[in-house]
């Protein structure tokens, strides 16, 4: 699922993200699905989120993607520096709170395949909520918007740094209410093999509750990472890497090298870019079908890897096929 946020990128003298100048380029090939941000629904950094908001979503550039993922806002808070950023430095957000958020999910569309992310209790830094806390708090949002499906973001509890799979297993059948479970890729773990080995522990746990629901990974939208979380156990995945850099070949690389390898050297930047964007949101599709297909023919459910020795198997047999 491509994203749109403003995290990462200049906001122009108008007030808008200077993603806002590629939407117009891409627009047709966003009819899959599309995750905005809660926190540039409240700031308007957007185009057309006041229309999207105020009755007039069929007439946006939101109503397009079959289903649309309304983020919690989280990730625009966060101070700290992400991977697939391209700039690096200070950020300071501006303010977001809980009651902000309240409102704009009292104001999304009931009539749109809506998914809604639970608020990010983490990155206001405010006391860290139990699983069980967060667990429940999902299933009473989604008992309170019953024509909106929940992604229930499930984040470390007190004194933990990343997903601890031990102390969350036992609470795992409360999930049963809600739509998706969602965790950041950065918090499944220290390492790449400590986050896919985490994804497979998860995926087998929640199948010995005999819950099919599907894992949504935030912040996974290099097909590289796709195709490894994926084959560990996990269904759903959304980034901004399709807005920051170009795709050859399965791989994610630097809008210059993108627009050689691509044959692009003839194009001004603007036009190099939204056709970059275009193609790279084709490449996704084709990656989807692929998975599906896959998924098809052989359940991830029956090929979880459930210790370290298979999910290396899983490494090698991704390495192999890319090289």
């Amino acid at each position: 699922m491509p994203s749109l946020s403003s995290r990462g990128f200049n906001i122009r003298q108008d007030g808008m993200s200077e993603v806002t100048a590629w939407l117009p380029a891409i627009q047709d090939q966003l009819t899959d699905s599309l995750l905005v941000s809660a926190y540039d629904l409240h700031h308007d950094l957007l185009p057309e989120l006041r229309d999207f908001l105020t009755g007039n979503h069929w007439q946006t550039i939101y109503a397009t993607p079959e289903v649309l993922i309304v983020d919690s806002g989280g990730y625009e808070l966060g101070t700290s520096w992400d991977g697939s950023e391209v700039r690096r430095g200070e950020r300071i957000p501006d303010a977001f709170s809980r009651s902000d958020y309240d409102a704009i999910v009292g104001r999304l569309p009931t009539d749109q395949n809506i998914v809604l992310v639970t608020w990010d209790h983490a990155a206001m830094e405010s006391d860290r909520l139990s699983y069980r806390e967060q667990i429940d708090a999902a299933v009473t949002l989604k008992n309170e918007n019953s024509r909106i499906l929940i992604d229930c973001l499930i984040k470390p509890q007190e004194g933990e740094e990343y997903v601890n799979v031990e102390a969350l297993a036992p609470e795992l059948n409360g999930l049963r209410g809600v739509d998706f479970i969602g965790f950041t890729e950065k918090e499944l773990g220290d390492s790449l093999f400590d986050r896919a080995f985490t994804l497979a522990r998860l995926r087998e746990a929640l199948d010995s509750f005999d819950i099919g629901t599907p894992i949504h990974v935030f912040g996974v939208l290099d097909p590289l990472f796709v195709r490894l979380y994926f084959d560990c156990g996990a269904e759903v995945f959304d980034g901004l890497t399709w807005l920051r850099y170009g795709m050859v070949n399965g791989c994610s690389v630097y809008r210059e090298a993108g627009s050689l390898l691509g044959g692009d050297v003839y194009y001004s930047e603007p036009i190099r870019r939204a056709r970059q964007q275009v193609e790279y949101l084709r490449g996704l599709r084709a990656l989807r079908q692929e998975l599906r297909s896959s998924l098809k023919s052989n359940p991830v459910s029956d090929s979880i890897p459930v210790n370290l020795e298979t999910v290396d198997a899983v490494v090698q047999r991704l390495l192999n096929k890319i090289s």
